[in-house]
């Protein structure tokens, strides 16, 4: 084991995303469980989203983590990955110096809270 596998603290769930016809002209979409990975993540920043909006609008905070997992990890952009207590979207892979010693793959957190609607 190398001293970055060390580092690797958590399983991971993996599930992609597939699209299936609702058979109405539109699509269903599922996340499907295709393994698990050993990694780390990290959370690097955060913003909110939302504001003035319609009654009844969700305040939404992103929440933006990077996952260490191994070159050989099979996780792709759109996936959802779960672990740690934490659910989030693969929004990016980059594989640092081409070396084929691991990926750094860019994730989002989204946790979202209803907004008291307003009264009349």
């Amino acid at each position: 084991m190398t001293l970055f596998e060390a580092l690797l603290n958590h399983t991971f769930t993996v599930r992609r995303r597939e699209r299936a016809s609702d058979g109405q002209g539109g699509w269903a979409i599922a996340y499907n469980e295709v393994g698990t990975v050993e990694g780390r993540l990290r959370p690097i920043g955060g913003g909110e989203r939302g504001g003035e909006q319609s009654p009844g609008a969700r305040e939404e905070r992103e929440i933006r983590h990077v996952l260490y997992v191994t070159a050989d990890s099979d996780v792709q952009r759109g996936d959802q990955v779960e672990g740690d207590g934490v659910t989030v979207e693969v929004v990016g892979v980059r594989e640092p110096s081409r070396a084929g010693h691991h990926l750094e793959i860019d994730c989002v957190e989204r946790q979202y809270e209803a907004t008291a609607e307003l009264g009349s």
